[in-house]
Order: C-alpha cells, then structure tokens, then sequence
C-alpha cells in the first residue's frame, strides 16, 4: 500500500495535472483574507468548503491518471482492487491534508485574525476542514473514470453534486415539508458550517456534533459503495 501511494504521488507530480486545483486552492485562500481582520470561526468555515471542492477535484483527477493498461498492472502488483483504489484515495487525501494545514496555519502567521485561535477553535476548525476534504474524495470518486467512462459526464455529474451539496441548506428550506426529507442523499457539505456559525466557540459542548458525525457516516457509506461499484 506504502509503494502504491508513493508511486501514485510521484505520478501525480510528474503529470502536471495538479497544477489547476492547486493553484485554485492557493487564489481562493489569499482571496478569502484579502480583507482583514477576519472572523475567526466563520473563515474556517469557508475555507473548509474551499478543501471541499478542492479536493474532490483532485479525486478526480488523480483516478482519471493511469490508462487502463498500468491500471491493470498496479492492481495486479498490489493485489486488488481494493488496494488499489484505496491507495489512490489515500493520495489524495495526504494531498488534501496539507492543503488543511496551509489554510489553517496561513491567517494565523499573517495576523488575519481579530483574536488569537483558541484551543478549543482550532481543533474543531482543523476537524471539519479534513472531514470536508474526505467528503470531497469520496463524493468525487463516484464521478471517477473507474466508474464513469465520459469526461463530460464525470466532470459535469461532480459538478452538479458540488453545487447541490453547498446549497442544501436553500433547497431544504424551499421544498415544502413532505419532501425535505430528500435533502439526506445530498452530500452534507454545509451541515457542519451551520453548527460552527451558531456556536460561540467558548464551550465545546455547545456545538452541535450531530453533524460531524453524520459527514463520517456518509462518507463511509460513499467509500463502500465505490469499490463495490469499481469491483463489478
């Protein structure tokens, strides 16, 4: 599995593909704390959802990377589909983790803050930005190659389920009460923004953790569908 992700990393870099989402990620960031200073809560909140999109669009990219051929030869090698595609998402994710770090540590060393990040306030931060950026992997990997053989449905499908997934909260209020309901299939992107801009971020158990939990259950229930549906 080691071998799998270096190797798919090395790939990845060699590729040049990154270079788009990367760069988007790094304008995005240096747009959000243009002005200063900033809420602190509130700001990891938008970047969470900036990880969000940003790593499902490197899901996407790093599964459309092997042709079928080395495809075969790296199942082959690494015995199994499973760990294969695994080892991918693991890429992608360790990508992911230190885009999480850069956006979480950037407002602090540059003083975009109004206050100092509190214990409490960064750990929760922290969490919901590598939650966001799972959730990302996961849902975009259900657009993959592995799964989708147009680009333009991979591609055009993510989108679509980015865009409904950040406006789930309008969608829920505009659909009338016996089918709200249906927002549950909706990816849950914005359900842990709601929690963390009503709480004060004094007391941990102020905050609603409902919605933490239920990004981990989704993302599990996505992760097992995918190699289910990669395996068939």
């Amino acid at each position: 599995m080691k071998e799998l992700i270096k190797f798919s990393l090395h790939d990845y870099l060699r590729s040049h593909k990154y270079f788009p989402p990367i760069s988007t990620f790094f304008v995005l960031v240096f747009v959000q704390y243009t002005y200063t200073p900033n809420p602190i809560i509130d700001s990891y909140a938008v970047t969470a959802l900036i990880i969000y999109v940003i790593s499902s669009w490197l899901c996407i990219s790093v599964l459309s990377l092997d042709p079928p051929v080395q495809r075969q030869i790296m199942i082959l090698h690494g015995k199994g589909r499973n760990r294969y595609y695994i080892s991918k998402l693991l890429s992608v994710w360790l990508i992911a983790v230190l885009l999480t770090v850069y956006s979480f540590v950037y407002p602090i060393i540059f003083g975009m803050f109004a206050e100092p990040v509190t214990l409490t306030i960064g750990f929760v931060s922290f969490a919901n930005h590598i939650l966001l950026a799972t959730l990302g992997i996961t849902v975009a990997s259900l657009f993959s190659e592995a799964l989708m053989e147009s680009p333009v449905n991979s591609y055009g499908g993510l989108a679509l389920t980015i865009v409904l997934s950040i406006a789930a909260l309008g969608i829920h209020g505009a659909l009338p009460t016996a089918l709200k309901n249906i927002t549950w299939v909706i990816p849950p992107a914005v359900n842990t923004q709601q929690s963390l801009m009503n709480w004060s971020g004094e007391n941990l158990g102020d905050l609603s953790i409902f919605p933490f939990i239920w990004i981990i259950i989704y993302t599990i229930l996505l992760l097992i569908l995918f190699l289910k549906l990669a395996k068939s």
